[in-house]
C-alpha cells in the first residue's frame, strides 16, 4: 500500500451532522461556498449504510463498515466488532501522534460511557461541552492553537437537530446549517490552509429528508449523499468524482499523515488529491504528478544521492 510521506502533521476533521450536499447553495453558505473551489471536494460521497449518526461516526472512526465494527443501530456504545478493528485515534498514537475531540453535551448520566467510548477509541482528549456548533468550537479554538500534530475532530449536531425537528431542508433546518457554516468560518480563520502541514476535511455523516421529512436512515439518495471536501497546502482543488466513500475519510487521514493502513479498512485514500506529497511504495520513493519542475527536481536529487 503506498503511504504519503509527511509534510502533513495534522488533520482537522469536522463534521457537520446531517448536511445535505444541496444546502450549501440553498442556504447560500458563505464559507463552504469558498472553500469548494479551493479544495479537493465532492457532493456526491456516500455514507454507510445505515445512514445514522452512530454507524456512520464509528466508521469514520474505525474505518470499517457497520457490518465489522458492529453497530447498527443509531445509539451509540462501545463496538461489539464482528473481526479486527484498528481505531483510527489508536492507530495514530501507536505512532505517536495524539488525537483530541470536541463534541457536543450529552445528559449527565451518559457521560461516564461516552468519556469511555472515546477512550476504547484512543482520543487523549475528548470535550463534550457546549449545546451547538459555536459553543463546541469555543471549547476547540485553544486545542486548535496548540496541537500541531495528529488529529483534531469536530462534530456539530445543529443542522440534524433542526431536521429531525422541522424536516430537513425547511426554514429552520436552513438556519441551523447557517450556523454549522458560520462556525466552520471560525475554524478556518484559526487554521492557515496555505500551509502543507495542515489538512482540513469536511463531511457530513449522513443527509436526511429522503422518504421521512424528519428522518434520514432510509436508502434514499438524499439520506445517503454527503459532501467530503479536502483542503490545506498540500491539496489540489479538483472535483473528486461521484465514487467518493465514508470510508475513504478514515484512510485518507492515516494515509496523509504517513501511516500504513491496516487490512481493516475498507476505504482507500483519496491520494489523487495531494499530487505534489511523495508515497512510499515498498523501499523505493516515488513521486506523483507535482505542479512544479523544480519539486521533481529536488526530491529526484535527494533520492539520487542515497
Amino acid at each position: 500500500m503506498l503511504r504519503a510521506t509527511p509534510p502533513i502533521r495534522r488533520v482537522v476533521l469536522v463534521v457537520p451532522d446531517g448536511l445535505r450536499p444541496d444546502a450549501i447553495a440553498a442556504g447560500a453558505l458563505p464559507t463552504l461556498s469558498r472553500l469548494l473551489p479551493r479544495s479537493a471536494h465532492t457532493l456526491s460521497a456516500q455514507t454507510v449504510t445505515p445512514s445514522v449518526t452512530a454507524c456512520a461516526m464509528a466508521s469514520m472512526l474505525t474505518g470499517a463498515p457497520p457490518a465489522r465494527h458492529g453497530l447498527q443501530g443509531d445509539r451509540f456504545a462501545l463496538p461489539r466488532p464482528r473481526g479486527t478493528i484498528d481505531p483510527l485515534p489508536r492507530l495514530l498514537a501507536a505512532h505517536e501522534l495524539p488525537s483530541s475531540a470536541f463534541m457536543a453535551e450529552v445528559p449527565f448520566v451518559m457521560r461516564p460511557i461516552a468519556h469511555r467510548i472515546a477512550g476504547v477509541l484512543g482520543f487523549g482528549e475528548a470535550r463534550l461541552r457546549g449545546a451547538d456548533a459555536a459553543a463546541i468550537v469555543d471549547h476547540a479554538l485553544p486545542q486548535l492553537a496548540a496541537q500541531e500534530r495528529g488529529l483534531v475532530v469536530l462534530h456539530w449536531p445543529d443542522a440534524d437537530r433542526a431536521g429531525h425537528a422541522e424536516g430537513w431542508m425547511s426554514a429552520g433546518y436552513l438556519d441551523a446549517a447557517r450556523a454549522l457554516d458560520a462556525a466552520l468560518g471560525r475554524v478556518v480563520d484559526a487554521l492557515d490552509l496555505a500551509d502543507p502541514r495542515t489538512l482540513l476535511v469536511v463531511a457530513a455523516d449522513h443527509g436526511g429528508g429522503g422518504i421521512v421529512p424528519t428522518r434520514h436512515d432510509s436508502t434514499h439518495a438524499a439520506d445517503t449523499t454527503i459532501p467530503v471536501l479536502l483542503a490545506g497546502g498540500a491539496v489540489a482543488p479538483m472535483r473528486l468524482g461521484a465514487d467518493v466513500s465514508l470510508l475513504d475519510i478514515p484512510a485518507t487521514i492515516a494515509w496523509a499523515l504517513g501511516i500504513p493502513l491496516p487490512a481493516s479498512y475498507a476505504g482507500r485514500p483519496l491520494s489523487h488529491a495531494f499530487p505534489a506529497v511523495r508515497l512510499l511504495a515498498s523501499d523505493r520513493q516515488v513521486i506523483a504528478t507535482a505542479p512544479e519542475p523544480e519539486y521533481i527536481d529536488a526530491v529526484v536529487g535527494e533520492c539520487s544521492r542515497r
